[in-house]
């Protein structure tokens, strides 16, 4: 038996959804899955796309990643910026990369740079105090950007020695935003006239590649501060340095630059993104500030946080998953069909687009009751026992699935953890925040919140 064809919308003529998808990204893909199903087929300009709803059918295109399914042209928009590391390449290269990095990123391997996440995240919360106005009782911070710049100098550190002299650069800061913006729209004008838009000598280019060469020439400023000092033997740069050496691969195809550009601006992004949206949570539910704190003193006290402390934390993990849940920083996950294929009853032709959203998922009603209601006690134990596997996957799944996992939720539990021990944080009145889905899921304009010392 033939599999059918997917319901979806009929669009308009010669634009389809598009106006849809670009007015309202997260909205438009919600609506879809509500209103035709487990698979949906929406067509942008001549283009028929495929929307997986279906945790059976997001398994089954998880399971054939790599085989049946690849990264598309829509990827290929990224190469500028992150070069041909994890996130833009198919195939050999893919996988010689993501066998060489692995170890890399290992459970035990992770545990080596807690230090790093501690000693820089207790400077950052000593510097907040020394920005007070002494005739203030609260300090007033964007969470957003200050998590943005912490977790920068985390990972330079991680990527590239602890003992790097590295502070945040504000105008990388701006250059990734710029990057983050550009892409989206490159993409979306993509989908209409052939990319003909991308061809024309508009100044979101001109900015786009001057943050570009910004991030490049910071990379290689790390690389070659790596490589001079011999303190750095234990970064991540050298460790991926010595498993290309060891594993007989070139350093030239793809560089070792292409591969730390992808974890330095990937890995800051999305753990940033996170930690923002997990402090706009905290001060939104101050009960859950209050339970928190109350668990990280009764586990750590007033002593130093300890790498052990972490997996006893159980509380802070509900806050950080159901953050995850309600704002995952990768909110839709894209791949072509490389085969004829058929997901969940439903025909796929090979060459379309295929689109899988946690942020849909992690919002549906058939899987989460109240899905718009903030509720950690959704990860306690006896409610995730039935769940089914991708109604829930923040990190992706599948071949792809976030290599730097382990590392991203260590640094979330390290710095809220932290930060609810030394600080009470509130909400200023009349603050309002909205979604802002460029390549990750920023708020918008930040997160202002108040912060007062215990």
């Amino acid at each position: 038996m033939i599999a059918q064809a997917p319901p979806g919308p009929r669009g308009w003529p010669w634009l389809g959804s598009l106006p849809s998808l670009a007015k309202n990204t997260l909205d438009f893909w919600k609506s879809l899955a509500e209103c035709y199903g487990p698979v949906v087929r929406y067509r942008i300009g001549t283009e028929q796309h495929f929307l997986i709803n279906d945790p059976a059918g997001i398994a089954h295109v998880f399971k054939y990643d790599t085989i049946r399914y690849y990264r598309g042209k829509y990827h290929d928009f990224l190469k500028p910026a992150f070069g041909e590391g994890l996130l833009t390449t198919n195939g050999e290269c893919w996988r010689q990369q993501r066998r060489l990095t692995k170890p890399a990123f290992s459970k035990h391997r992770v545990t080596d740079w807690f230090s790093i996440v501690v000693d820089t995240t207790t400077a950052r919360i000593v510097t907040w105090a020394k920005s007070q106005p002494v005739s203030m009782c609260s300090i007033p911070l964007d969470m957003a950007s200050e998590m943005a710049s912490l977790i920068q100098e985390i990972n330079a550190k991680i990527l590239f020695g602890r003992r790097l002299p590295y502070q945040a650069n504000p105008e990388l800061l701006t250059a990734v935003n710029i990057i983050n913006d550009s892409l989206l729209r490159q993409i979306k004008r993509a989908m209409f006239w052939d990319g003909f838009l991308n061809r024309l000598p508009l100044s979101d280019a001109r900015h786009f590649h001057q943050a570009v060469t910004m991030l490049h020439q910071t990379v290689d400023d790390l690389i070659a501060h790596a490589s001079a000092n011999k303190e750095t033997e234990n970064s991540l740069s050298m460790l991926l340095a010595r498993g290309i050496q060891e594993g007989g691969v070139s350093s030239e195809e793809p560089p070792l630059r292409d591969r730390l550009i992808t974890l330095f601006l990937a890995g800051h992004e999305t753990t940033a993104v996170a930690l923002a949206w997990i402090f706009y949570y905290l001060t939104e539910h101050p009960q859950w500030a209050a339970c928190l704190h109350e668990e990280i003193m009764t586990i750590v006290g007033n002593r130093p946080l300890s790498v052990e402390d972490l997996s006893h934390l159980t509380q802070t993990q509900w806050v950080i998953n159901e953050s995850l849940r309600l704002r995952p920083p990768v909110y839709g996950i894209g791949r072509r069909a490389r085969v004829d294929d058929e997901v969940s009853g439903y025909f796929i032709p090979a060459e379309s687009p295929i689109v899988i959203s946690p942020y849909v998922m992690h919002h549906h009603p058939a899987y989460w009751e109240h899905p718009e209601r903030f509720d950690p006690n959704r990860f306690s134990p006896d409610c995730t026992i039935n769940r089914p596997a991708f109604s829930y996957f923040p990190f992706g799944g599948g071949p792809h699935v976030c290599i730097g996992r382990h590392l991203g939720m260590m640094e979330l539990l390290t710095v809220v953890a932290l930060v609810i021990q030394a600080c009470r944080l509130t909400a200023p009145p009349k603050r309002c925040i909205t979604l802002q889905p460029w390549i990750t899921l920023r708020p918008k304009p930040g997160i202002p919140v108040l912060l007062a010392y215990r």
